[in-house]
């Protein structure tokens, strides 16, 4: 019988905690170890423009278990909502698939042939509420999880989510350049985007806004202008041109979410924008403790929370 520990993959001493987590909901959901267990990073769409996109791979994403189930049926079985289930087929219409299962049934559909007999536990890394991810990552953990299944001919085929790239992409201290045309998008290559060396971050805010903010109106030569500075080793540029994108957003849907980039701002982050429902800002690590300290002050008493700070650099695989 394969388990995960034959295979190596959640249960070691030395795998990552939430494949092990999630290979124990899956014992626990279906009565059986899984045979696989798959995890693909965040991605992170900092910049786009006609055609192309500049992200980066977030420390965080979506872990998934699989193993066989009956033949022309997935199982799908959600970490993050109580142990919601889903059952998908030929038959399923798309007005009946929730909101968390779609982008595993986009992988299952991607993928050459009938739907296969598996069963899935699915788990997202950050909060929906966040707006962060766009689903990319976890269609990216289904197909891989189906080609160990069922071989590489049966993982996800079809690439048009930037994030999706990046999610197979991933490459410490490097941002992911993606090209398309809409209909498909291929990572074009890693960028240099050694945050750490410059001793900058990504600050996110999860300011609890209200609304997802629009992504920004695409900008021609935007992503190339930021790709070229990290080429040239300068990502401190990446921050003015985060503020450039901003300005392409409009009125953004929650006014906590403009005053937490205009404070971050003031307290030495060198640009920014909106994405999702949280604050994105690029800070030295210097005057991190400063803008965490005026953007929690300025909010008190106009947010719905105090709002919750994460600091990344761009991840590998």
């Amino acid at each position: 019988m394969t388990s995960t520990e034959e295979r190596g993959v959640a249960q070691t001493p030395a795998a990552d905690p939430e494949l092990r987590l999630t290979a124990y909901v899956f014992e626990r959901a279906f009565g059986a170890a899984p045979v696989t267990v798959r995890r693909a990073r965040g991605g992170l769409t900092l910049l786009s423009g006609p055609g192309a996109s500049l992200a980066v791979a977030l420390p965080w994403g979506a872990t998934v278990a699989a193993g066989p189930g009956e033949d022309g049926t997935a199982e799908l079985f959600s970490m993050n909502l109580h142990g919601e289930h889903f059952f998908f087929n030929e038959e399923t219409r798309p007005d009946d698939i929730p909101s968390w299962a779609e982008p595993a049934v986009t992988a299952l559909r991607a993928r050459s042939g009938p739907i296969p007999g598996v069963r899935l536990v699915t788990n997202g890394e950050l909060p929906a509420e966040t707006g962060l991810l766009s689903g990319g990552e976890m269609a990216c953990a289904v197909g891989l999880a189906l080609g160990d299944l069922y071989g590489p001919e049966h993982a996800a085929a079809s690439v048009r989510d930037p994030a999706h790239a990046v999610s197979l992409a991933a490459r410490e201290a490097h941002a992911v350049l993606t090209t398309g045309d809409g209909a498909r998008t291929m990572a074009g290559g890693p960028v240099p985007c050694d945050l750490a060396g410059a001793g900058l971050r990504l600050m996110i805010m999860d300011v609890a806004a209200a609304a997802t903010a629009s992504p920004p109106a695409p900008l021609p030569g935007l992503v190339e202008r930021a790709a070229a500075a990290l080429d040239a080793g300068d990502p401190a540029a990446l921050g003015p041109l985060l503020t450039e994108a901003r300005t392409r957003q409009g009125v953004l849907p929650d006014r906590v979410l403009d005053a937490a980039l205009d404070t971050a701002r003031a307290a030495g982050a060198l640009g920014g924008l909106a994405i999702g429902r949280c604050a994105v800002a690029l800070v030295p690590m210097a005057v991190v403790p400063r803008v965490r300290a005026e953007v929690t002050a300025r909010l008190a008493g106009s947010a719905q929370r105090p709002p919750r700070f994460l600091t990344v650099v761009p991840a590998g695989a």
